[in-house]
């Protein structure tokens, strides 16, 4: 007789849930990482815009592209501002998630755990069965020859 675990159903959409919330931990780690690339390209533009506002200082200026310059980089640095704190909002729901992730997790091994125990059972029961005919055979071959 086959074993059959009478909560593969539920052990089902436990792992369906569990692989729903790991795919979207990893969704909000992707945009952290693109939120991270962007800072870093921010923040190498606001570096040339620096390098060239001073490279144009020293060449002479007027004061219209001087303000120009520092108006641009001063949108660089809230620009800047603003994907750190886009940043920090997504490292706040990544961690969150990976608490939901982290408890689908549990729910679906204590079920995984529940079925190899009964699967366990099922084969010292099903050991103990195929032993006891093992035994009635020999114990009737061996009355028969006596």
């Amino acid at each position: 007789m086959s074993f059959q675990f009478p909560l593969a159903a539920v052990l089902n959409y436990r792992e369906s849930i569990e692989q729903r919330e790991y795919l979207a931990l990893e969704k909000i780690q992707q945009d952290i990482v693109r939120v991270e690339l962007r800072i870093s390209q921010a923040q190498n533009d606001c570096s040339a815009a620096t390098q060239n506002r001073l490279a144009d200082l020293a060449c002479g200026t007027s004061a219209a592209a001087l303000q120009s310059a520092y108006d641009y980089q001063k949108v660089l640095e809230q620009n800047s501002e603003a994907l750190q704190a886009l940043l920090q909002e997504l490292k706040k729901r990544w961690r969150q998630q990976l608490a939901s992730y982290e408890m689908a997790r549990r729910n679906r091994e204590m079920l995984e755990k529940l079925r190899q125990k009964q699967l366990d059972a099922h084969n010292r029961e099903q050991a103990k069965r195929e032993q006891s005919v093992i035994d009635d055979t020999f114990l009737s071959r061996r009355g028969r020859s006596n």
